[in-house]
């Protein structure tokens, strides 16, 4: 069964600049839809907001055109992996799985290094292996639909090679948002591509938009 998620008329300010003023994007089940922004245009902040962690002035958010509030202590509608790391630093790598309900052979399948580390703590993991799980619990755990914030980073480009992989297979299963400083990948993966700037989402259908937008990524 196709679902869809909508979300329009968000309205964000801070200290009286407004971050997100006219905001317009869909995601349905099967796809993958990209976000770029420059730094600080408030990707980050959009995605809180349709998830729930953060609240802002006005907001719509749908899913299979029914209000949508949140309810992050019991989702299963919305997973998100936001720009921080958040697994408990206490947490071995074997005790972060079973809370998110991942048998560690769907990560050990793909990247079978981490066979080595199943019994180390989050925080003796290094950055990108420490990313690299968050971004596979978030996406194994079954959802309608999962919003990505900067999955790649700190990754090895084999690393990255194969989470594109995984990435287009679990697209077949749920809707995927995602945005990456790393935006050739966010560009080759993405059925839709929408940028944001001065507050607006605009929906590109032709690169040369990026550049009358202002949008010139950091390599």
């Amino acid at each position: 069964m196709m679902h869809t998620l909508e979300f329009d008329s968000l309205y964000l300010e801070f200290d009286l600049r407004k971050v997100l003023s006219n905001v317009y994007m869909k995601c349905q089940t099967g796809q993958v839809v990209g976000l770029l922004g420059r730094n600080g245009s408030g990707k980050s902040c959009l995605m809180k907001i349709v998830f729930g962690t953060m609240r802002a002035e006005h907001k719509s958010i749908r899913i299979d055109g029914h209000y949508y509030a949140g309810n992050t202590l019991k989702e299963t509608r919305i997973r998100y992996l936001p720009q921080e790391n958040f697994l408990p630093k206490f947490l071995t790598l074997k005790q972060a799985l079973d809370l998110y309900k991942i048998p560690p052979k769907e990560l050990i399948l793909h990247f079978p290094e981490f066979e080595n580390f199943l019994n180390l703590k989050s925080e003796e993991l290094s950055g990108g292996y420490r990313r690299l799980a968050e971004v596979i619990m978030i996406l194994k755990t079954p959802s309608w639909f999962s919003i990505l914030d900067e999955p790649f980073s700190g990754l090895m480009p084999v690393h990255i090679e194969t989470l594109i992989e995984i990435l287009n297979k679990e697209k077949l299963k749920k809707g995927i948002i995602i945005t990456d400083h790393l935006h050739r990948h966010i560009t080759n993966l993405a059925d839709q591509l929408f940028v944001l700037s001065n507050g607006q989402t605009y929906k590109i259908t032709h690169p040369d938009q990026l550049i009358k937008l202002g949008y010139f990524p950091e390599i």
